[in-house]
């Protein structure tokens, strides 16, 4: 869904308005999309926004964190710290790794096209209500739908990354498939 569409249907949620680029409401919509688009990908560990890169060193045990990253999941070292923008490696008992330090994280690349996953419905849902509650109170001067929106937004986000992650961890195979085929002489 592009962010236009995604403008409207949150401007709806509000009342019948309708996105134009440089009239108030246009102008709520473009200075709380970036805040709640992010606010939502930080919400979980959503597929669609998990990237794995492997990270070269600025300096011995020194590795930045890529533009895109808006939040470490996993990182393969056992002692490490997060500062600023960098993973400072502990090399005092376990030894930097060989080939770049291994990061999972979430992107913020979905934002920098501008179009969010038509396949997670209830992901674009949630950040529509999410964006409606944070232009609630200027647009409609209700504060009391904000916090309405708010709380159906917090349902959305959740049940699209219940969804997520069901989808992510089930691969329709019986869970003694692998086992039964495997012989314990090899």
């Amino acid at each position: 869904m592009d962010k236009i569409t995604l403008y409207q249907q949150a401007l709806h949620t509000l009342g019948d308005r309708e996105y134009k680029r440089d009239t108030p409401t246009g102008q709520e919509c473009d200075l709380w999309y970036p805040t709640v688009l992010h606010e939502a990908l930080n919400y979980g560990a959503w597929t669609f926004a998990t990237r794995r890169r492997t990270l070269v060193p600025t300096a011995p045990g020194i590795y930045p964190l890529p533009a895109d990253c808006l939040r470490p999941l996993k990182i393969n070292h056992a002692s490490f710290e997060l500062i600023g923008r960098d993973i400072l490696l502990n090399t005092a008992f376990h030894p930097m790794p060989d080939h770049g330090l291994e990061l999972t994280y979430i992107s913020s690349g979905i934002g920098m096209i501008e179009a969010l996953p038509d396949d997670q419905p209830l992901f674009v849902r949630g950040i529509v209500l999410l964006l409606a509650a944070r232009m609630a109170a200027k647009i409609t001067g209700q504060p009391q739908l904000a916090i309405q929106l708010e709380q159906l937004a917090t349902a959305a986000l959740s049940e699209a990354l219940h969804k997520n992650m069901l989808a992510a961890n089930s691969n329709d195979q019986h869970p003694l498939d692998r086992i039964l085929q495997t012989s314990i002489l090899d």
